[in-house]
């Protein structure tokens, strides 16, 4: 429990705009003092239930550590907006460095769906409501399948990909510039229309 806390703790203000904001000038070269001192105690909390317990306690410790970072940072994405480029490779640095430190701890981690996620955003609104189809789609195909086979593709979720669309115009919806906001509005809501064509209550 403790280690769940602590990453939630830490990716809430990793998250937060009030402590280090996403809309950035120039990228960012080294990954947030949160992220590196999350590391830190994962290791020295690892090192510790290495040295004390048996192996079925230590998996049972270690396992979910990534699949707990990939739902917090996925669902609760919307928290770091406004968000440009630069922001966006902000995140994309903490997710890889995190992902590092992991590998070290938990057998298998993988925090690709998270990193898709924000790839996501760089590729833009029209690369969402691509993946709106696609994601019906694979829906579609399990639905006829009898043996309910995993899906080939990443599969997000409507709220998780409307979420992630209003993440794209944040920026430009954050602008004091009126006609920048009413415009951003005006191609958001299209945008929104197209991805619920595709996902609605999915």
């Amino acid at each position: 429990m403790e280690s769940r806390c602590k990453i939630i703790y830490s990716l809430h203000i990793v998250l937060s705009p009030e402590t280090a904001p996403y809309v950035l000038d120039q990228e960012v070269r080294e990954p947030d003092p949160e992220i590196l001192s999350l590391n830190s105690e994962l290791v020295a909390s690892d090192e510790t239930i290495v040295r004390y317990l048996r192996e079925k306690e230590i998996s049972f410790i270690r396992t979910g550590l990534g699949l707990l970072v990939n739902r917090y940072l996925v669902g609760n994405a919307r928290m770091a907006s406004p968000m440009n480029s630069n922001g966006c490779g902000r995140m994309q640095l903490n997710i890889l460095v995190l992902q590092q430190n992991l590998k070290n701890i938990e057998d298998g981690v993988n925090l690709s769906r998270t990193s898709n996620y924000f790839d996501l955003f760089d590729k833009g609104p029209d690369a969402i409501v691509a993946k709106a189809k696609e994601v019906s789609e694979i829906q579609q195909k399990m639905a006829a399948e009898e043996d309910g086979a995993a899906p080939a593709g990443e599969v997000f979720t409507y709220d998780e990909l409307k979420d992630l669309m209003e993440l794209c115009y944040s920026q430009q919806l954050n602008d004091p510039e009126r006609g920048v906001t009413a415009a951003a509005k005006r191609e958001m809501a299209d945008k929104m229309l197209n991805l619920s064509e595709f996902l609605w209550q999915s």
